[in-house]
């Protein structure tokens, strides 16, 4: 099942998930809120309080576990962490006059190093370590010197994008790709730019960005280079 939608992002500091979308907070309400339910309905039968007890606390663990696995599936990728870096480099593009045997080297020297690869197709092969990608592009003759390279970083929300496009793009009068500035979604979200010497600069928000299940990355092979 593909990612496409984010509801919770995983806590700065500690492990967990904190909601981020409405689906998000009333997944977490509901969790709150079955337990009290349960209570009430148990008092109002007029159970022993004892049995009271017994039922609102046996439901909470079935509760927590039903939204650790929604946490899963509609969530970042849980790890331990205190505090993040605030910029981080997302991905680099690299052009390439021998695809087939480029291919062949770079399986060669990233698999061996533990990164894995995404997607190999005719256009393009990526590459990921799990937080940075590299992309591996075939070109040829003049294509070479014409493809602009991209520096793109990672940014941990929508809203630091939409901060970095208004105070730094905008106030230094930095000319956007988009003439809107910031464009995306919830899975992608990123403002362009250009550099010196015509080089393609992003600052985006995509937290699915390395993982295989994003719909990105899900998509069909189509090129082997070992044929």
């Amino acid at each position: 099942m593909k990612k496409n939608k984010l509801w919770f992002r995983r806590k700065t500091y500690g492990w967990g998930w904190t909601p981020i979308t409405w689906e998000g907070w009333l997944v977490t309400l509901v969790v709150v809120v079955i337990p009290i339910l349960i209570r009430l309905t148990a008092k109002a039968l007029e159970y022993e309080k004892s049995t009271q007890y017994f039922f609102t606390w046996a439901s909470v663990p079935i509760l927590l576990m039903a939204l650790i696995l929604i946490c899963f599936r509609f969530g970042e990728k849980p790890k331990w962490q205190w505090g993040v870096k605030r910029t981080k480099l997302s991905h680099i593009d690299l052009k390439v006059s021998d695809y087939k045997n480029s291919i062949r080297f770079y399986d060669l020297i990233l698999l061996s190093l533990g990164w894995e690869k995404l997607v190999s197709r005719n256009d393009y092969t990526s590459y990921t370590d799990g937080t940075l990608k590299i992309f591996i592009f075939p070109l040829e003759g003049a294509q070479l010197s014409q493809r602009p390279k991209v520096l793109s970083f990672y940014a941990e929300t929508k809203e630091v994008v939409d901060d970095f496009n208004r105070e730094v793009l905008v106030k230094n009068k930095v000319e956007t790709l988009d003439p809107k500035g910031a464009v995306g979604d919830n899975n992608f979200y990123a403002v362009q730019f250009k550099g010196p010497d015509g080089a393609i600069m992003e600052v985006m928000y995509s937290p699915f960005f390395c993982d295989k299940e994003f719909s990105l990355n899900d998509i069909e092979n189509n090129f082997d280079p070992y044929q």
